[in-house]
């Protein structure tokens, strides 16, 4: 009989947690464009933090899988649409990445296309997310993932 992960965890050989994180946050993405909450919060560790930093719209710290749907919820009333692609990963040991995500969203009360790039910081234990941060610039990230 063969035993599985809890559900949301994967196994990890050895060398390969730094490449699952990194699919863990390809997965979040592209569940985030789909409109699939469900199976991003599947990716997050009940209690994880999510931040919007500084310089960017809608700034502030959310808890847990309501705090996720909190956030993008705040995210619906300033973007009528949104997406996000990956532009670069930075995997800066077996728990943190940096990612470049390039946004394309819509402004929902003037309907103006923004574009603009900012810096996801992913920490993950056990694999799942325990945190999930965007700041407007590379260096913020580098910061925020080297302070746990």
């Amino acid at each position: 009989m063969s035993e599985q992960a809890p559900q949301g965890r994967r196994d990890a050989a050895p060398g390969s947690q730094r490449r699952q994180n990194a699919e863990l946050l390809r997965e979040g993405i592209d569940a985030f464009n789909r409109g699939d909450h469900p199976a991003v919060t599947a990716l997050f560790d009940e209690r994880v933090e999510c931040r919007v930093g500084p310089g960017l719209v809608n700034t502030g710290v959310w808890y847990g899988h309501d705090g996720y749907l909190e956030m993008i919820t705040a995210w619906g009333e300033a973007w009528r649409e949104i997406e996000m692609q990956i532009a670069a990963v930075e995997v800066l040991d077996d728990r943190h990445l940096i990612a470049e995500i390039d946004q394309r969203a819509v402004g929902a009360a003037s309907g103006a296309p923004v574009e603009m790039t900012v810096y996801g910081v992913l920490e993950v234990r056990d694999g799942l997310a325990v945190r999930f941060h965007l700041y407007p610039d590379r260096e913020a990230a580098l910061a925020a993932a080297t302070r746990s």
